[in-house]
């Protein structure tokens, strides 16, 4: 190895002192070592700022700006800020007003026709009862009068039939003794008698028939004639009890379908008021006096960019779109390393700068990290100015410093 030369050494040394003298007089992570006041860069944000949100009830469609105010413009209570394009929700109230009077003529006709399928089946009803009343009362006839009038219509018929023979007997004694007293010749004679006994023989078998045919009509034909008709009322009892359930159902059925109608036709009701009140929020206004910024609070700290609407953008619905803040600006959003906590804790003392402009303030600090990880985490801060910056803009740079 070569020996170093004195030049060569002392070079060295002297470049090395020279490199401790002009080190930088900061620590890492922003803070000013030991000895110093830390400090950091942090970005002018609004403080408690009234939000402009869309929340819209039944309108699920596009809302497309067509006029918009720029950002950091001074607004009042009630100015327009922004415009959307009704187009497309008037389309659809216009449906809905038509679908909501189809609607209400078809409740108003169900009910109708309702109404008119309960009196007919009223009607029904009373016919059907009437007629089992006067099965009843048929068949009670039937069986009280009816019956009896038979049993003696046959004893009657008996009678006349047991008087005919006893006359047609009495006549043939009566021949017979005259033809003995007579002096007709015995052919005549017998002619008559054999004529009368005939007749008589014949009769006598005519009854017997007639009593058979009389006792067959008694123990059978009238007993299936009362079998026939208890059933055939019966038949008609359960016809009428199947008639009175099966209108039953009907008219809960009605009833269900009307309900059902109604229930209907208020959502209906409802959902374009619903529509109405969407259409209000295509004008949007400022809740309050002061400065209008665009985007969320959130939007305004260290490395975020706001949004910037004009004619044409999308505005999304359920998120903060629009915010008006106070005219001077109250509040300094920063990120807070977490070996700069013990300058920049909760409740810290600190002083914002923009120039020649100074203004004190508090440290409010999220105690959860912005993300978990490996590496050092970082704290979202909030430090609330006693007065608003002199000349300070929202989203303008400044600088802070932890005072102790």
């Amino acid at each position: 190895m070569r020996p170093i030369s004195r030049a060569i050494l002392f070079s060295f040394l002297f470049s090395g002192c020279q490199a401790s003298t002009h080190a930088p007089d900061r620590a890492p992570g922003g803070a000013k070592p030991p000895g110093g006041a830390a400090e950091k860069f942090g970005v002018l944000a609004p403080l408690e700022p009234r939000t402009i949100e869309l929340w819209p009830e039944a309108y699920g469609g596009s809302w497309i700006a067509l006029e918009v105010l720029p950002p950091g413009s001074a607004v009042k209570q009630g100015d327009v800020i922004a415009r959307c394009d009704t187009r497309a929700i008037d389309d659809e109230l216009h449906r809905g007003e038509l679908e909501l009077a189809s609607a209400e003529i078809a409740h108003r006709s169900l009910l109708e026709r309702g109404k008119l399928d309960a009196d007919g089946a009223g009607t029904a009803l009373a016919r059907a009862r009437a007629g089992l009343e006067r099965s009843r009362r048929s068949l009670a006839s039937w069986k009280e009068k009816e019956l009896a009038f038979a049993s003696r219509s046959d004893t009657l018929s008996k009678r006349w039939e047991e008087a005919g023979v006893e006359d047609q007997k009495d006549e043939l004694d009566q021949l017979e003794k005259m033809y003995q007293a007579d002096e007709l010749v015995d052919a005549t004679e017998d002619i008559v008698l054999k004529r009368s006994r005939r007749a008589l023989a014949l009769t006598q078998d005519q009854n017997a028939l007639s009593r058979d045919r009389a006792s067959n009509h008694q123990e059978l034909e009238l007993v299936l004639q009362t079998e026939q008709r208890e059933e055939e009322f019966a038949a008609q009892a359960e016809s009428v009890a199947r008639l009175e359930r099966q209108q039953a159902i009907d008219a809960r059925a009605r009833e269900d379908a009307a309900a059902r109608s109604a229930d209907a036709l208020a959502e209906q009701r409802a959902r374009l008021e619903r529509l109405r009140r969407d259409r209000a929020l295509f004008v949007l206004a400022a809740p309050a006096d002061g400065v209008l910024l665009h985007g969320s609070p959130e939007d305004y700290r260290p490395g975020k960019t706001p949004a910037r609407y004009q004619r044409g953008s999308q505005l999304g619905t359920r998120t903060v779109l629009f915010q008006v803040a106070a005219p001077g600006p109250s509040g300094v959003a920063f990120d807070v390393a977490e070996g700069e906590l013990a300058s920049f804790q909760d409740g810290a003392r600190v002083e914002v700068r923009s120039g020649d402009a100074r203004a004190g303030g508090t440290v409010r600090l999220d105690e959860l990290p912005r993300s978990l990880g490996a590496g050092e985490a970082t704290f979202e801060a909030f430090a609330t100015l006693e007065e608003p910056l002199a000349g300070g803009r929202y989203g303008q740079r400044v600088r802070i410093e932890a005072q102790r």
